[in-house]
């Protein structure tokens, strides 16, 4: 009997063990991009055979469960962190993230700003050896069929509030597009259209710029942007009443299927270079 209870327990112990294994990316899988839920801020994963990409880590609040998830996906190096500007519900898990991930190239606005969030990240980022960049126009990365360029900040630090020199970057993986834009306002939408033309941002996938607010997504940039999918950060009810109804409206007009992590949770897509799948189930709106 005792023998008997052994190999249950080992039985049960392997169950366990299977259970939590990271889900590290298939190797059928070329892309995989992952909102993470991260309750009133930003948080996103791209994965590719060739590694991995973090754009911003969310609020402080969210950190302890960021963590575990990066954890629980088996992401145990990031080629590159990316925080589009240092507001909290961007950078607070930053600090968390650094500590636990192997990274090596961090890239940053060149803004000051002074906040606990700031002076943890910062602190986070010379504990970590992480290569510390302050990025501009024009800079990029490589990293097999995955392509990131930066387009902005196109505003000095010296004139720009910490949302308008928010890193705007465009990745594109085979010839699927897809659009960040941190918090950046109308008045950054409108220098990127005047700089570049509207040609350079149509996108498959956007994340929809400072969680659906108004004082970003003119309609002219939406109309630029056109997405097939657009995916909106941020809590339910939250103090902002963010997502904006006009900015939702607009996108639906538009054709673009409107995701929230509020109503859905994590918001999960694959991409095989020529086409983008979303990969959650469907719910009915509440």
């Amino acid at each position: 009997m005792k023998r008997v209870g052994i190999i249950l327990t080992l039985c049960v112990l392997l169950l366990i063990t299977s259970c939590t294994a990271p889900e590290v990316l298939p190797q059928d899988v070329a892309c995989r991009i992952y909102f993470l839920n991260v309750g009133q801020g930003d948080c996103t994963l791209i994965r590719t055979q060739h590694g991995d990409v973090l754009i911003d880590s969310g609020p402080e609040s969210a950190q302890e469960e960021l963590c575990l998830r990066l954890e629980q996906l088996g992401v145990v190096e990031l080629v590159l962190a990316v925080f589009t500007h240092p507001d909290e519900d961007h950078i607070g898990g930053a600090d968390g993230v650094l500590a636990q991930i192997k990274t090596k190239e961090v890239w940053l606005p060149d803004v000051e700003a002074d906040n606990e969030s700031a002076r943890r990240m910062e602190s986070a980022i010379q504990k970590s050896g992480a290569h510390r960049r302050t990025v501009t126009v024009g800079d990029s990365l490589q990293l097999g069929e995955l392509f990131i360029s930066v387009f902005s900040p196109l505003t000095t630090a010296a004139d720009a509030s910490s949302n308008d020199s928010s890193i705007v970057l465009k990745a594109t993986f085979g010839t699927v597009g897809m659009m960040f834009m941190g918090d950046a306002g109308v008045q950054v939408e409108e220098l990127l259209l005047q700089n570049y033309g509207k040609a350079h941002f149509r996108a498959s996938l956007y994340k929809v710029g400072h969680h659906g607010s108004t004082t970003s997504n003119s309609t002219a940039w939406l109309e630029a942007v056109r997405p097939e999918y657009a995916v909106i950060s941020s809590s339910i009810d939250n103090a902002y009443g963010h997502p904006h109804g006009e900015v939702v409206l607009s996108l639906e007009e538009m054709g673009a299927q409107v995701l929230r992590t509020a109503m859905m949770g994590e918001i999960v897509f694959e991409c095989d270079g020529t086409e983008l799948y979303l990969l959650n189930e469907i719910k009915e709106k509440a």
